[in-house]
């Protein structure tokens, strides 16, 4: 990080120094007052549990030389205080005066229902091959994640990697106009959070404000598979490269093809092959090769990056229990990234049996039960050996469904499915964080190990 005087930070923020020297330098930014690198700036945050206000004097035990804060709470001897309005929207305002002082470094800013994290890890596993920089840790994809992802950035980095998260309007757009990046994705629009956006338009709406932070004569790179989402583009003015699977769009994968091994696909005559099994990878993979030509990376360097690149926790993620294989996809669930799963599942080819077990989808709102009767309805098509439930909303929607086992948590669940495996058999585990299907993954690892 370019290193900012006290001073500078109350210019970025709107604040004013009222406590120390206005000449105070700091070279980093730590907000959690149990890691507090030396010489940076505490930001006081107020959390649901906890008021960074009443943790100054360990931050300035700990090296803290500047604090921002929006309180009254007396400031430790010896630390200079810049006070502001908010210091949550402070935050924010000080990373977009960092991003501002970036020389060299291209800024990538990944929106999208779908696909995020695993475009983002990628997307890194390529770039870095050769060049040098860095992507958002876990899921850093909100007014907290991004500016922590933002600060650390060198002047010596190319690249680095940013995620936008959303589940309320206007925060997509509050982040990109915070990252103002060089190159914006948008992968696959899908149904969620319709509690708060109320439908699949108000989806595409709120993605595609992340159009609205790029610097002018930035790139936008979507998913063209979606033919409404151009609608929500209107007032871009840069360049647009559309991918996906129809020959409409300027980059097509082709001859997709799905092994529990990973996915390979064709584009332009070439073939590519990353190992995470999902038809829906591959889009993923079209958006990571769209911006490393765009960077000027040659094909055998993006195809290394992309074969060599590996899964994301709980994301696609194989797992192998002795005789048992699990695909773990239970980091999170909308209606689309679901219905991707078991698709993927079908495809998979294997001798023994398929096995599914699904937790309710969260945040759909009044959509929530025709979205889980409709999944339902969809994996007993598919005809998996057998089917678990996890949740109230699909205990509600197998009432009637014979042969399948639906409990109320996971918990409760995980023994007894453990207890129904065998040999040879492919799990499939899909649903919302909150679910936490990992319960089940590791009651059937702790039986066969």
């Amino acid at each position: 990080m370019t290193p900012l005087t006290a001073q500078d930070i109350a210019d970025s923020t709107g604040g004013e120094v009222i406590a120390g020297d206005a000449e105070t330098r700091v070279d980093d930014v730590s907000t959690d007052s149990r890691a507090v690198p030396k010489g940076c700036v505490f930001v006081a945050l107020h959390g649901d549990k906890f008021d960074g206000h009443a943790f100054l004097p360990q931050a300035s035990q700990l090296g803290a030389t500047v604090a921002i804060v929006d309180g009254s709470a007396p400031a430790p001897d010896g630390m200079t205080v810049v006070r502001v309005a908010d210091t949550r929207r402070a935050l924010g305002q000080l990373a977009r005066s960092i991003r501002r002082r970036m020389h060299g470094t291209r800024v990538i800013a990944i929106a999208g229902s779908n696909g995020k994290t695993s475009t983002k890890n990628l997307l890194h596993a390529v770039l870095a091959r050769s060049l040098r920089g860095t992507a958002s840790p876990k899921s850093f994809n909100n007014d907290i994640g991004v500016p922590a992802t933002i600060f650390p950035v060198s002047d010596d980095d190319d690249y680095v990697i940013l995620e936008i998260g959303t589940n309320h309007p206007g925060e997509v757009e509050n982040l990109s106009r915070i990252a103002e990046p060089d190159i914006a994705v948008i992968t696959s629009i899908g149904e969620e959070h319709l509690e708060f956006f109320g439908d699949l338009d108000g989806v595409r709406a709120e993605n595609a404000a992340i159009a609205d932070g790029i610097r002018v004569g930035g790139l936008l790179v979507i998913n063209g598979d979606d033919p409404h989402l151009s609608a929500h583009l209107t007032r871009h003015q840069g360049p647009i490269l559309r991918f996906g699977f129809g020959d409409h769009n300027d980059l097509v994968a082709r001859n997709a093809r799905v092994t529990l091994d990973g996915t390979s696909f064709d584009v332009d005559g070439r073939p590519y092959f990353t190992p995470i099994p999902g038809r829906h990878f591959a889009s993923n993979a079209l958006a990571v090769i769209a911006i490393a030509r765009h960077l000027g990376l040659d094909h055998d360097t993006i195809r290394t990056g992309l074969a060599f690149a590996t899964s994301s926790d709980m994301r696609m993620q194989k797992r192998v229990c002795g005789p048992v294989t699990l695909i773990n996809d239970a980091y999170n669930a909308n209606p689309t990234s679901m219905r991707a799963s078991l698709e993927t599942l079908s495809q998979i080819e294997w001798t023994g049996r398929k096995i599914v077990v699904l937790g309710d989808m969260r945040e759909l709102g009044a959509h929530a039960e025709r979205a889980h009767k409709e999944l339902m309805t969809l994996a007993a098509s598919l005809a998996p050996s057998r089917l678990f439930t996890v949740g109230d909303a699909f205990g509600r929607a197998c009432e009637n469904a014979s042969g399948t086992e639906c409990f109320t948590d996971a918990a409760s669940a995980a023994s007894v499915v453990a207890e129904r495996m065998q040999p040879d058999d492919l799990v499939l585990l899909k649903g919302s964080r909150s679910m936490k299907l990992e319960l089940i993954a590791d009651a059937i690892a702790r039986r066969f190990s």
